[in-house]
This record gives structure tokens, sequence and C-alpha cells, in this order.
């Protein structure tokens, strides 16, 4: 009985819950039937309008309020009331049982609805224009905030993110009779501004009034921007005594957008009577973009010059459009060629930017510039500002005019740290002495072209050829070597079937070390050949990398001895196996011919490692136990 009436219950709240959602479902349709009936009025006053007998007046019915001519703009519509239902209202059993219906329409909000009315005056259609490109007038560009920002000539971005080709445009044909060809490149370029082509084919911007540059990869939005920021640095150089209009002043200018739409102004000034870059704002010294390139000690004002004017030649060579007296550059770059190439010939330690064959390639190229000196040929111009810009960057990472000058490429100009880490003394000794101190060889070449975290090209180009060489070297004595072991596997005496033997596993660490000898020179030989030969800059973020570790450059001087060190222990265990084979089971007159022989080599392999000093054994045990009769 009770489960009965439990199930007449749970009907009867099934049947109010099917009720409260079929109301609001009935409302929705009640609505869309309305709004149905409206459009279809709406569709016949359009198309098949009621006229009377006058067919100059049209008369309209109370219905057609809705009818809006197909241009008509500026329509103004009174409200209408229409119920909706809301979606989130809670209804309980008791009230739904009672007026569903009436609960649901009382929680429906009023919501105003526009009703469109014919207005007073009919608008014709207007054409649609092409979107106007903006112009260089400072009004036409919105209210912007930039931001000028100092930077070098170095930091310009013309090789990166070049754009590409599209190749769905493409022109039909040549028009007959077409004799003029100008650049489509930037259409909307106006004002002073003009387009260059550099020598190596980029298009850059140059505005002759303004004496003003800047990249041609700015689009037609940002190039609204352009005289903004130039007429801000104008007014802003004349309150410091600059004048633009000098034919020894010049602005370049670059923009750049960030993700939140804010445009910054990059900028510097160029004075070429003094041959040097400036800005009018104060430049930090961590600025992005340093001008020091990580120099550390760079003090003196002389000193930065140096830098500032290798920044100033980047720029000559990035923009060739200012006339230059030629000939005394010309005459000072030859100096400096011939003096370069007399350290090269008379010392090993040259600060030279090139080596022998270039500098006597730079010279051949000077005689042939000399004969158009008096021309304003932008070719020229290149090829003199970018060697300029090699000799007086070494100038100035060589601390030129300064007390502590380096004079020897090999030689740092700061305080060796002498109090290095233990753990890592420690663990350099501990390898050192595995490795057959061929760590500590390789560490003392690589610190004299790894100076100051400075690379002088023409010495790491010998560098790498050396490497070459002995990695060459032992590829080929790792492969004989591994002939050897195995031809010694396959002597009869050699007996493989005994695997416990001590011949035999000596052997076979033999041949493991010496394939890992093989292996470890193949892979440095592939990758000297990829960054071995590259340019100074690469080869400096090369090792940058190489060495960013806990042990620095002791890594990398590890990790080239590998290959000699895996040759010298597989050779040892040759040795030790060939040995043990020889004491098994021979008459005392051969262990005693093998023993003298032993004894003999042995002796001169010591001589020679003393006498040249290839292993410094106790070199760092003389600084951990210095001796009582040495003089301060």
């Amino acid at each position: 009985m009770l489960t009965k009436k439990l199930i007449l219950r749970h009907l009867k709240s099934l049947c109010q819950v099917l009720a409260a959602l079929i109301t609001p479902s009935a409302q929705r349709l009640r609505i869309l039937v309305t709004c149905f009936r409206h459009f279809v009025a709406k569709l016949k006053i359009r198309g098949f309008p009621r006229h009377t007998g006058n067919n100059d007046s049209t008369t309209l019915s109370p219905a057609d309020c809705c009818t809006v001519p197909p241009s008509a703009s500026g329509v103004r519509c009174p409200p209408v009331k229409l119920l909706l239902p809301l979606h989130n209202q809670q209804i309980t059993s008791a009230s739904a049982a009672s007026s569903t219906q009436d609960v649901l329409l009382s929680s429906m909000p009023i919501f105003p609805m526009p009703e469109p009315c014919i207005p007073q005056q009919y608008i014709p259609p207007q054409p649609v224009l092409p979107p106007q490109v903006p112009n260089a007038n400072p009004s036409s560009v919105p209210n912007t905030n930039i931001k000028l920002v100092p930077f070098v000539a170095d930091d310009i971005s013309r090789y990166e993110n070049r754009p590409l080709v599209n190749t769905a445009r493409r022109r039909d044909g040549i028009p007959a009779h077409t004799i003029q060809f100008p650049n489509e490149s930037c259409p909307w370029l106006s004002g002073h501004w003009e387009l260059c082509v550099h020598p190596e084919g980029v298009l850059y911007l140059h505005n002759k009034c303004k004496s003003a540059f800047t990249e041609a990869t700015v689009d037609s939005n940002m190039f609204g921007f352009l005289d903004r920021c130039v007429d801000a640095l104008d007014e802003l150089a004349k309150t410091k005594s600059v004048d633009l209009g000098a034919d020894n002043i010049d602005l370049v200018v670059q923009l750049a957008q960030n993700e939140e739409g804010e445009v910054s102004c990059y900028y510097y000034f160029v004075d070429y009577t003094d041959r040097i870059l400036f800005w009018l704002h104060d430049r930090p010294a961590e600025a992005k973009d340093d001008v020091f390139s990580g120099l550390q000690g760079v003090i003196d004002l002389s000193h930065i010059r140096y830098s500032l004017e290798s920044e100033y030649w980047t720029h000559c060579e990035f923009y060739p459009k200012h006339q230059m007296d030629r000939q005394e550059i010309i005459k000072e770059l030859r100096g400096l060629v011939m003096h370069a190439s007399t350290e090269i010939i008379t010392s090993d330690t040259s600060l030279s930017p090139f080596d022998g064959d270039e500098l006597s390639r730079i010279l051949e190229l000077i005689n042939h510039l000399k004969e158009n000196a008096s021309a304003n040929d932008p070719h020229s111009t290149c090829v003199i500002a970018r060697f300029m810009h090699y000799f007086y960057r070494a100038k100035f990472f060589n601390f030129c005019g300064l007390p502590c000058a380096r004079l020897e490429a090999d030689k740092s100009v700061y305080k060796d740290d002498k109090n290095p880490h233990p753990l890592t003394s420690s663990a350099s000794f501990a390898l050192d002495v595995m490795l057959f101190w061929a760590p500590q060889s390789h560490l003392e070449e690589l610190r004299k072209v790894w100076v100051d975290e400075c690379i002088n090209t023409p010495r790491w180009k010998d560098f790498n050829k050396n490497l070459m060489t002995e990695w060459t070297g032992i590829t080929i004595y790792s492969t004989v070597m591994l002939a050897v072991d195995v031809s010694f596997l396959a002597v009869p005496n050699v007996n493989i079937g005994q695997s416990q033997s001590i011949g035999i596993i000596v052997t076979y660490l033999s041949i493991i070390f010496i394939t890992g000898s093989l292996i470890v020179s193949v892979l440095l030989v592939r990758q000297n050949q990829r960054y071995g030969f590259e340019s100074a800059d690469k080869a400096t973020e090369f090792l940058s990398h190489m060495t960013g570790t806990f042990f620095g450059v002791r890594a990398l001087a590890t990790v080239h001895s590998l290959p000699y060190a895996m040759l010298m222990w597989g050779m040892i265990y040759f040795a030790i196996a060939i040995l043990y084979n020889v004491f098994k089971s021979t008459t005392v007159a051969m262990l005693a011919s093998v023993v003298g022989g032993c004894v003999v080599v042995t002796m001169f392999i010591f001589w020679f490692i003393w006498a040249a000093r290839e292993f410094r054994l106790f070199e760092p045990l003389e600084k951990i136990f210095p001796s009582r009769n040495t003089r301060p």
C-alpha cells in the first residue's frame, strides 16, 4: 500500500516537472510565431505596396510601421514589449501544481524591443570607397604615445625577419612602349621620402629634407608615424643645439610595435665630422643593445669612442648616401692594412682581425678604390666602411690608447682568478691524471684563442686547423689499432673460448677504448667542420655556449682531449694483453729478452716525458706542498 502511494506521488511530481518544462517551450513557440507574422507582413509591404486611387500617394496600415527602405539610415524605433522566459528560474512543486503558467508569466522580465518606422527623409546609398592609405601628416596619425629609445647601428634589424615573396600575385604582361619602370614596393610613400637601393640589394628610405633614414620594411600603417617621430626628434635636437639640416648630421629611425599596440621609435644621430654616433637621451650601460658588447672595465671616454666609431662605419655601410672624403679615408685604411700585414709577418701574436692572405687581397682592393676615389659610389663606400669597422672594433676590444692595452693576442688584460673553486680544481686534477694530461694541453691552447671571452679570427682558424689535423691523425691510428686488436684475437695461441682469461678481457677493453676514440674523433671532426670556420661573432656564440658550464673552458678542453686519451688507454690495454700472453708460457731466455726490452722502452718513454714536461705531474703537487727552499 505504501509502495503504491509512493509511486503515485512520484508520478505526480514527474507530471509537474513536465508541465513546467512544456510551458516555457510553448511560450517560446508563441513568441516565434508572433515574430514570424511581423516578418511576413514586412515582406508583403515591401513586395506589394498598397495603392489608392491616386497613384502619387501611398498609404500604410498600422502594421506597415516596420517598413524600411533598403538604403534608409538614421531609423528611430519605438520600443515594443515582448515577454521572454527566464531559464534559471526555480519553481517549486506546489506553485507549479496550482498555476504553472501564471508563475512563469509573472517571472518573465519585460525587455524593450525596437520597432522600426519610416524616416522622414530618404538618404540615397553612398558608393563604397577603397580604404585610404595613411599619409605622413601627423594630424592624420592617431594620438598614440611614441617612446623614443636610443639604439646603435649593429641593432638595425636588416637581416632578420625579411619579408617573403607573395607568389599569389603576378603581373599579366608588360604594356607596349613601356620605358619607365618605377619601384612599386612602397605605393604609400609620400612627402620628402624617397626609395634607395643598397649595393647588396636591400631597399631603404631616405628623407632629403630631414636627413633621415629608415628601413623599407615598414608598412603603410607604421609609415604614418615616421614624420611624427622625425619631427619630434628634430624639435628635441634644436633644444640641444643640433641641426638636422646640417650636412654633417643624419638621423636613423626604426619603428617597432609590441603586442599591446605601443609604438617605439628607435633612433640614433650620426656626426660625419667626428665620425661617431650620439643620442638625445641618456643611454644606460645595461641597455639591451649594449654598445660595449659585453666588454668589462670600459670606463675611459676615449675607449668608448672606438666603439662608437665602429658603429659609425656600420652606419656608413648600411646607408651609403653621404659624400665623404674618400682620399683621406683610403689613405688611413691603407696605413692600417700595411701595419697589420707587418705584424702578421713578424709576430705570432698579432692583433690583426685578418690573416696574411686576406690583408694582401684587401691591399689590392684599396689600389682599385683609389681609381674612383672622387666619385660618390655607394659600392666603394660599403667596401671602405666594412673594413674600417673591423679595424676599429679590434681597437675597442684591445683597449687601444690605454695603459692596459693588449699588445699580444694571447694575453689577457684582466687579473687571473688564482683562487678557483676547490671542487673544480680537484676534479680537473683527477681528469688530467686519468687522461694523461691531455686536457691541460688543450686548455692552454684554448686560452690562447678564447682570451677574455673574445676571439681573434685568424688565430681561431689556425686553432681549428690544428684540431682537424690532430683528430684526423688519431682516427687513422685508431683504425690501425682496431685492426691489430681483432687480429690478435685470431692468433691460435689466444684461446677465445676461455672468456675469463686476462688476455682476452684486456683485449676486449682495448677494442672498446679504440672504438670510443674513433667515434669521438669522427664526431669532433664533423662538429669542427660545421662551427670551426665560422666568423668571429658566430664562433664567440659557439664558445660561449660550450663553456657556459660550471667547469667553463676546462669542460671543452676535456672533450677535445678524449680521442687522444682513449687511444692511449687502448694501446696500454693491448700492451698488457701482449705481455700477459708472453709471460704465461715461454722459456727463460724469452722472458729475459722481453723483460729487458720492456725496461728499455719504459725508460725511454719516461725520459721523454721528463724532458718534454708533457705530463706536469709535479706542478700541482708543488703548488699544494711548496718547497721550503723556495725564496719569496
